[in-house]
């Protein structure tokens, strides 16, 4: 496939950026809303809200792609509500749908469990701490849930920072997107303070793998972050109504993986 070379206008207080496009899949895919690498079989999975985003129509269903774009299977898991954010951990590929986190068995391709978080309105993005605790961001009520047991409890719950969505954890802290800005919230303390002015919600954030990372916002942005530095915008897809949700990362060909929302279509690109 021809790689594509974009190169975006420079916009007030960001830097110039350029991506290439690798590959982009079949525009086969239902409202792909997030993209998860899975190293151990190097694939990809797609999560399809194929309707509304909080409609429980049962029309939901995840996606497998090979590494480089090709659709393994469409429906790999299906019967879901509106699945979005996911996190993979010992061969189980966790999910939110609305107010329900879903565990699925990788190898088996089944869901072994759904739990409902009865107060959740509209869970969204899904990390894992180096601790192991699995942790779910609720956009509607600035709550981030955390896996107990059987039960989804409340992990934190800050109303001052408005509506939440992109998570993503490190060794010490989580990043979270909020309406304006990504925080760093102290795992044991919880405590939170502003790690980047974004001027918009992270839909989805990404480490680079040599101490940048790479965010998102949903209506078409990408953008990539080096501490100490400006914002470089890579990507704008917004006048052409090509949205850039929950973004993943493949550490071993540095590509981003963008599910284009409406568009229907999970596409590759790699910074500059």
């Amino acid at each position: 496939m021809n790689k594509l070379l974009i190169t975006l206008i420079l916009i007030p207080n960001l830097a110039i950026g350029q991506v290439t496009k690798v590959w982009e899949t079949n525009v086969a895919l239902e409202v792909p809303e997030s993209v998860k690498y899975y190293d151990k079989e190097n694939c990809i999975f797609v999560s399809n809200v194929s309707g509304k985003p909080s409609e429980k129509d049962g029309n939901g269903f995840i996606s497998k792609l090979s590494a480089d774009g090709k659709i393994i299977e469409l429906k790999w898991v299906d019967e879901l509500n509106a699945p979005k954010g996911m996190a993979i951990k010992e061969g189980l590929l966790y999910v939110s749908d609305i107010d329900y986190l879903v565990i699925i068995d990788i190898k088996k391709a089944v869901v072994v469990r759904k739990i409902h978080q009865p107060h959740a309105k509209f869970l969204n993005d899904v990390a894992i701490t180096h601790t192991g605790d699995i942790l779910i961001s609720d956009s509607s009520t600035s709550v981030i849930y955390k896996l107990d047991g059987d039960e989804l409890t409340v992990w934190l719950k800050n109303t001052d920072l408005g509506r939440i969505n992109g998570l993503y954890a490190e060794k010490k802290h989580v990043l979270l997107g909020t309406n304006s800005n990504i925080v760093k919230i102290d795992v044991t303390t919880k405590k939170t303070e502003v790690f980047l002015e974004t001027g918009g919600q992270a839909d989805g954030i990404e480490a680079d793998g040599q101490g940048g990372y790479y965010y998102s916002f949903w209506k078409g942005e990408l953008y990539h972050y080096i501490p100490g530095k400006d914002p470089v915008q890579l990507l704008n897809t917004a006048e052409q109504n090509v949205q850039c949700a929950d973004i993943g990362f493949n550490p071993h060909t540095n590509e981003i993986l963008v599910p284009t929302f409406f568009a229907n279509q999970v596409v590759s690109y790699k910074a500059h």
